[in-house]
């Protein structure tokens, strides 16, 4: 058995709008998604709340908005964790990045069902980081 057990997920929300004020350009037009993510912890369950947003429904050079928020169950098995480093630190560095993929499966089939702008694939990235920077944005 493993520290940490992904017992699913389901999809809360999705949204895909196109944008009216985008300008078509030969240049390529670069996104940069804002993931939050939310916790319930109750005992060794824990539930993750995962929002992704990227695009704009109003920048020019943006051709649309899309959502995603999914909703992860999760259970932490404190006597496999060798290495003692508890739920909080397998919340952050783990269950969230697991999720990720998922949401970042669900952008790419929204954007590409839109059958006018190819489908996005978000990029990869170091999750636990990615949202240090999310909270940082929203304190400032």
């Amino acid at each position: 058995m493993s520290v940490l057990n992904f017992n699913g997920y389901t999809v809360k929300k999705m949204t895909y709008e196109r944008n009216p004020e985008f300008k078509k350009s030969k240049t390529q037009f670069k996104m940069s998604p804002k993931l939050a993510a939310n916790q319930h912890i109750d005992g060794n369950r824990i539930q993750i709340e995962l929002n992704i947003r990227v695009g704009s429904k109003t920048e020019t050079q943006l051709p649309f908005s899309a959502m995603v928020e999914i909703e992860g169950s999760f259970d932490y098995h404190p006597d496999e964790d060798k290495t003692s480093k508890g739920i909080t630190t397998f919340v952050r560095d783990n269950a969230v990045a697991i999720l990720y993929p998922y949401a970042r499966a669900l952008i790419a089939q929204l954007t590409l069902s839109s059958n006018e702008f190819p489908g996005y694939n978000l990029p990869t990235i170091n999750v636990p980081e990615a949202l240090k920077l999310s909270d940082l944005a929203a304190k400032s």
